[in-house]
């Protein structure tokens, strides 16, 4: 015979009673279950596999679903701390089991209608979680995974999810790019493009078939190398560099310390690799420009200036007036 915790597990580690009745699980078999501690109750009514201190069973046994970057978290969203644990509970909500440390936010009772029985819906909680985030470096890292990770289709896309809870949000569709492969990716493209530099994504190295993380205006091939991933190809990574000098750029590595801890002295060696080089021989943008970041303001830790809407025609990014007369 098939366990309640077995048919626990097999549902995601949460099920309710219900759905084990239907089982054919009784009322003794579940006070067996719990009284030999192979499942717990997070909540009335409600059986789980989860530790008590695993952020789905906190949010069950307060009473909502996980949120925000809480959420995303679970489904391996990147960043470089742990996320603070946020509860989602319906605007009508009630009787609640609060717990330190825990956030409680209340939504609109129609987000009730997307998500699981843990979790709102991942679009909903990307929406929540870039408007709360510390940074904008930590909320283009979200949007940055959550189109490597297919959450977010197009640009389009992103901007209605983008926007649902500021308007202003929807300009992280402009600092983001579908492109970074990673947060060291992620993060180093951001801290470059907000020092004035232009990135361009997954550059390929010649006629080859290897591919450049990220040139660095025209010039520095730029290769992040998180530790897990590289450590078994030092001779591939080094021929690569040298398929990468072939090619016209100057091959500069970065590991996870080099990115996340000591920014500094590796933003620095890129502008020296730059100089050296000729200085900055600036690739085509386009006509948009990024927008602008502004200060902390009430519980916002970021924003974005909202762009203007332009009434003239622009011209083509890198020709003179009298080249589009022509």
């Amino acid at each position: 015979m098939t366990t309640i915790a077995e048919l626990v597990s097999s549902a995601g580690g949460l099920l309710h009673k219900h759905d084990l009745v239907a089982h054919g699980a009784t009322d003794r078999h579940l006070t067996a279950a719990v009284r030999s501690r192979s499942v717990t109750r997070p909540r009335r009514g409600w059986y789980s596999t989860w530790d008590r201190d695993d952020p789905r069973y906190v949010a069950v046994s307060i009473g909502g679903r996980l949120t925000g970057a809480a959420a995303l978290g679970q489904m391996g969203a990147w960043s470089w701390t742990r996320p603070t644990v946020t509860v989602s509970v319906p605007e009508t909500a009630s009787r609640l089991r609060r717990r330190r440390g825990v956030r409680v936010v209340w939504d609109r009772v129609e987000l009730s209608e997307r998500g699981t029985t843990w979790s709102v819906d991942p679009r909903d909680a990307l929406a929540r979680a870039v408007v709360e985030a510390r940074t904008l470096e930590d909320a283009v890292i979200l949007v940055d995974w959550a189109r490597r990770s297919g959450l977010l289709h197009d640009d389009d896309d992103a901007v209605e999810v983008l926007s649902r809870r500021r308007a202003d949000a929807a300009g992280l569709v402009a600092w983001s790019d579908g492109g970074a492969e990673s947060i060291l990716e992620s993060a180093a493209g951001t801290r470059l493009r907000r020092a004035g530099h232009v990135v361009q994504r997954q550059v390929p190295v010649g006629r080859t078939r290897k591919i450049i993380d990220m040139v660095v205006d025209g010039i520095v091939g730029f290769e992040t190398d998180g530790r897990e991933h590289h450590q078994m190809r030092f001779d591939e990574d080094r021929l690569k560099d040298a398929a990468i000098a072939r090619s016209g750029h100057v091959p500069f590595r970065a590991g996870t310390r080099m990115v996340r801890d000591t920014w500094g002295p590796t933003a620095a060696a890129i502008d020296a690799l730059i100089g050296l080089a000729g200085g900055p021989r600036r690739v085509s943008a386009g006509n948009s420009c990024l927008p602008r970041v502004l200060g902390p303001r009430g519980r916002r830790h970021w924003r974005l200036a909202v762009p203007r809407v332009s009434r003239t025609q622009e011209l083509p990014t890198g020709r003179t007036r009298g080249e589009a007369a022509g």
